[in-house]
C-alpha cells in the first residue's frame, strides 16, 4: 500500500493542470456504479513515446509546430492532453526521455540468447514474438500502451470483477483482476500479470511478472508498471503510466497521453491465418543450407 501511495503522489505531480481543466466533467457509470471506460479507443499518434531533442524540456508544442504535426495525417494527430499538444508521452522527468540506468546496472537478458552457431532460421521457436503472432512489436499492447502506425485500436470492457482489453495488433487480450493480488506460482504470463482496482472515478491498474519476451527498455525481472485510465471528456480517455524498477533506476519514470474514440469497432487482425512469415523464412533457410551443402 506504501509503494502505491508513493506513485500515486509521482503521477498527481504532473496531472495537477489537467484535472484543474476537467473538474466540471462527469463521466458516465455502468449498471455496477463503476466510471464507464468501455468503447473502443485509438491511440495513434505522430508524437513519440520519448521527446525529439529539438524541443529541449518543452512539454507542449508550439501551434505551429501543432499544425505541422497535424499536417502529415489526419489518422495520427499529434498527441494532446487536456487540449496542449505534446511534444512526447514522458513527462517524467522532464527531458522526456527514459532515463539512463543507475551505475552498475545492466539490462536483463533478453529471452533467448543464440548459441555458437546457432541462426534465428534454425526453428520456429527462435523467431520474433510478432512474427509468431504472438505479440505485437513496440509494446503495442502494453504495458505501457504505445501506438504503432497502424492498428493501434483498444476495446475495453468491464465486468464487476474484471476489465478485459482487447488489442487489434494480433488480437491480444489482456485481463485485469480486480481487488486481487499477484500470482506466486513463478508463472510469467504473456503481457504480464494486470490486477487493477478502483481510485474514485480512475481505475489503477498494477502488473508485474513480466517475460522476458517483453523486455521494456531493458528490464522485465523486477518490472513495474502502473496504469491509470480516467475518462476526463466524451470521446476522451486520460491514460497515465509509471514505471519502477529500483534495480535499474535509481526513481520511477512516468508520462501520459489521450486516447481518442476510433473510427470504428476492432477489426479482425488474421495473423495467423494465411501468416507466411516463418514458414518463407524458415524455408529460404533450408534452400541456402541446401546450396551450400552442394557446394562443399
Amino acid at each position: 500500500m506504501q509503494t502505491r501511495i508513493v506513485i500515486a503522489a509521482i503521477i498527481a505531480a504532473f496531472a495537477i493542470p489537467y484535472a484543474t481543466a476537467q473538474t466540471a466533467y462527469q463521466a458516465p457509470h455502468t449498471w455496477l456504479g463503476q466510471p464507464d471506460l468501455q468503447g473502443v479507443w485509438t491511440n495513434e499518434s505522430m508524437t513519440r513515446f520519448e521527446r525529439p531533442s529539438e524541443f529541449g524540456d518543452r512539454l507542449i508544442m508550439t501551434e505551429a509546430e501543432a499544425r505541422e504535426s497535424d499536417s502529415f495525417t489526419i489518422f495520427r494527430p499529434a498527441m494532446r492532453v487536456a487540449g496542449q499538444p505534446r511534444t512526447s508521452f514522458i513527462t517524467t522527468p522532464p527531458t522526456g526521455r527514459v532515463p539512463a540506468m543507475k551505475p552498475g546496472s545492466e539490462p536483463d537478458p533478453r529471452y533467448y540468447t543464440l548459441k555458437p552457431g546457432e541462426l534465428a532460421t534454425d526453428g520456429p521457436e527462435l523467431q520474433a514474438v510478432d512474427d509468431r503472432c504472438l505479440l505485437p512489436i513496440g509494446n503495442n499492447a502494453g504495458p505501457v500502451m504505445l501506438p504503432l502506425p497502424n492498428n493501434s485500436n483498444y476495446q475495453i470492457v468491464q465486468t464487476a470483477d474484471h476489465v478485459v482489453i482487447l488489442v487489434e495488433m494480433i488480437h491480444d487480450t489482456r485481463i485485469v483482476r480486480l481487488n486481487s493480488t499477484h500470482r506466486t506460482d513463478g508463472v510469467r504470463p504473456y503481457l504480464g500479470d494486470s490486477i487493477g482496482w478502483w481510485e474514485g472515478e480512475t481505475l489503477a491498474v498494477e502488473t508485474t511478472n513480466f517475460p522476458p519476451e517483453q523486455i521494456f527498455r531493458g528490464s522485465w525481472r523486477n518490472l513495474k508498471i502502473t496504469e491509470r485510465f480516467t475518462r476526463v471528456a466524451d470521446g476522451r480517455l486520460l491514460y497515465r503510466f509509471t514505471v519502477d524498477d529500483p534495480t535499474k533506476w535509481d526513481q520511477p519514470w512516468a508520462g501520459e497521453y489521450e486516447f481518442r474514440t476510433a473510427a470504428g469497432p476492432i477489426s479482425e487482425y488474421a495473423c495467423r491465418e494465411g501468416e507466411v512469415s516463418v514458414p518463407a523464412m524458415l524455408h529460404a533457410a533450408r534452400m541456402r543450407e541446401t546450396e551450400a551443402a552442394k557446394k562443399n
